[in-house]
């Protein structure tokens, strides 16, 4: 993690005006949800002032490749709202709808 941040870190101090961040992730996997968390609470920590605006994929019951999935995305869900400022929530099987029904993609 401390990596990430240090990386992070560096690309901030490159913007002039550095207005937030935008950050992306999947929560029914381990590394999307246990790492998102954790460089979420960093981020907060670090850049307290900034707008953190979180973009979340959660896991659907029909579409799940993992048992854990709906462990995972629970424990995850408190520490996304409590360290972003805008928390969208994305429903997986809904984007496979749309990839497949509407942008006519086989195998999305």
């Amino acid at each position: 993690i401390d990596k990430a941040v240090d990386y992070v870190r560096k690309l901030t101090e490159d913007c002039e005006s550095l207005q937030g961040f935008m950050i992306f992730n999947s929560v029914g996997g381990g590394t999307g949800s246990g790492f998102s968390s954790l460089l979420l609470d960093r981020l907060s920590k670090d850049f307290a002032k900034k707008t953190k605006m979180g973009f979340i994929v959660y896991p659907s019951p029909t579409t799940a490749s993992s048992v854990v999935e709906p462990y995972n995305s629970v424990l995850s869900t408190h520490s996304m709202l409590e360290m972003t400022d805008i928390c969208t929530v994305l429903d997986n099987e809904a984007i496979y709808d749309i990839c497949k029904k509407s942008l006519n993609i086989e195998r999305p």
